[in-house]
């Protein structure tokens, strides 16, 4: 009998889980503008009570602060897409000049090493002219999807409008213990996807500032688009770096045609990520979500799968969610180490090392 019970609850988790990612994949045109919306809220929270205790009104201080982050969005975007246009509309000159290095590369490989890569030259360009033709296809992709991006900014609103919804309706159905723990996860979760999010877009201005004054420094062309493609990018942990430096160095190499620039500018970068990911990220960043590498590098690869871009960068704080959810309920407690980083938690009520090893062993 315990073991059919045992079966029937896997099957039934697995079914959920199906179901889950299903809602996920059908309902992604709610899903993504509202998990947007939803992190954004919890960076604006401040800024509308910090507005509401000067006297405005919360339907009022939702409105100026929805205004005020769709106005800078939007200023964002639309430079970031004029940019990207204006660059693929190059397209014939890139790819022109990327077949003069290609042959230089090869006649250089042919007379020293007798190494010949005529061969693949047409299938090698042929690849290249789909690539940038799938980017500009994604990139006008926006236009279709401008009803989408259009709910982002409607959902914040009722959020911030809305926000003690949540507050009211537990206080309402639940009490005692259960309340606290309810209590207990949204505090959690309130206050580590905040401190994550804000020292997220600190670091995000300080990477751009870095990078455009080094694309500056050497005389890259579009150094400020690129600066603010490598801040954006560096929002999707271990693989953003990296796609944003190809980019950028091939841009280098197609514009510059001197290796010498291409790999200063690479080493510029490189040392600047260096400075970034070993001193900046764990001051302004740390282990807010408190997530080992394992779990938010699972979280990029499966969110890119699901959602894309969005999933790469909502899936680490729906993680973060997750991780509160366990630690806030006894009997799912043990299920939160998955997520630890493996650095032991110490606090003023924790008992000595001694102690607690002499409790377990009475355990």
């Amino acid at each position: 009998m315990t073991r059919n019970s045992g079966l029937i609850r896997t099957t039934m988790v697995c079914i959920l889980l199906t179901i889950f990612v299903l809602l996920l994949i059908y309902a992604q045109q709610i899903l993504i503008p509202l998990t947007w919306a939803l992190l954004f809220a919890f960076v604006l929270f401040p800024v509308s009570e910090f507005l509401e205790k000067k006297g405005i009104g919360r339907t009022w201080s939702s409105v100026l602060v929805t205004v005020l982050f769709t106005i800078i969005s939007g200023v964002i975007l639309f430079y970031l897409v004029y940019q990207a246009v204006r660059i693929l509309q190059q397209e014939g000159s890139m790819l022109r000049d990327v077949q003069l290095g290609f042959e230089n590369v090869s006649q250089y490989l042919k007379d020293t090493f007798g190494i010949s890569l005529k061969e693949g030259e047409g299938a090698t360009f042929d690849l290249a002219g789909r690539a940038l033709n799938f980017v500009a296809g994604e990139i006008s992709q926006i236009g279709k999807n401008i009803v989408t991006i259009t709910l982002i900014p409607m959902f914040l609103f009722f959020l911030l409008l809305y926000r003690d919804i949540a507050h009211q309706f537990t206080e309402a159905r639940y009490d005692g213990s259960r309340l606290q723990r309810i209590n207990l996860f949204f505090g959690e979760m309130r206050s580590s996807i905040q401190n994550y999010l804000v020292g997220t877009l600190i670091l995000t201005g300080v990477t751009s500032l870095m990078a455009l004054i080094i694309l500056l420094l050497f005389g890259i062309k579009y150094a400020f688009f690129f600066s603010i493609f490598i801040a954006i990018l560096n929002l999707i942990p271990y693989i953003g770096n990296l796609a944003a430096f190809v980019v950028v160095l091939f841009f280098v190499w197609v514009t510059k045609q001197d290796p010498y620039t291409v790999l200063f500018v690479g080493l510029a970068l490189y040392a600047a990520n260096l400075v970034q990911e070993n001193f900046l990220r764990p001051k302004l960043v740390g282990d807010k979500m408190e997530m080992n590498a394992m779990v938010v590098f699972t979280a990029v690869i499966v969110g890119g799968m699901i959602w894309g871009f969005s999933g790469m960068v909502l899936f680490i704080p729906m993680m973060g969610m997750l991780k509160a959810l366990f630690d806030s309920n006894p009997k799912w407690n043990a299920y939160s180490i998955f997520f630890e980083s493996g650095k032991q938690k110490t606090s003023d009520t924790d008992p000595p090392q001694g102690d607690a090893q002499v409790n377990g062993n009475k355990q």
